[in-house]
């Protein structure tokens, strides 16, 4: 059984004491194991890999965090198809089985990330320009945000872009 696993962990998040550390719990609270899917050593719950990612059935409704079981995120959600499916295309791409995965919420995701834990530097989309630092809005953008995250407050223009997104009205 890996170190994720202890007698007993009282999450700060969902006030439930439970068996295991909820995926909720921020990568600085957590203990390092060895994955229980593909066996690399010294990795916190955050760590996503090719063989966890197929296994991956809920998340999260509130954080974004991602589970293969609904007991270890607070509030579980079951994994939508077209989420799944968005996640499968990172997977295809990546060139190792150790897939990059966001900070805050542990999903998988491609360069340049979601916009709370961005991988610079990065080529916006929308206006062409190389990001090395900070938070980037341009005119590209503007106007098209549909999203905004629970977890942040930050605005995206598709749902992926974001840990938990939520529509914005």
């Amino acid at each position: 059984m890996s170190m994720l696993y202890d007698d007993e962990h009282f999450c700060k998040h969902c006030n439930k004491k439970v068996a295991h550390v909820h995926f909720c719990t921020p990568a600085e609270e957590s203990k390092k194991y060895t994955c229980e899917y593909c066996g690399t050593e010294n990795v916190n719950h955050r760590h996503m890999c090719s063989e966890k990612l197929k296994l991956l059935k809920f998340y999260c409704k509130n954080c974004g965090a991602v589970a293969v079981d609904e007991t270890h995120v607070c509030n579980p959600v079951p994994i939508e198809d077209k989420l799944k499916e968005h996640w499968d295309k990172i997977d295809e791409k990546s060139e190792s089985s150790v897939l990059t995965s966001c900070g805050v919420c542990g999903q998988p995701v491609g360069h340049p990330g979601h916009i709370c834990d961005q991988k610079f530097p990065y080529v916006c989309e929308y206006c062409g320009q190389e990001i090395t630092a900070g938070y980037h809005h341009c005119k590209g953008k503007s106007g098209k945000y549909k999203y905004i995250c629970k977890t942040c407050g930050r605005l995206g223009v598709k749902s992926t872009d974001l840990c938990a997104p939520a529509p914005i009205d």
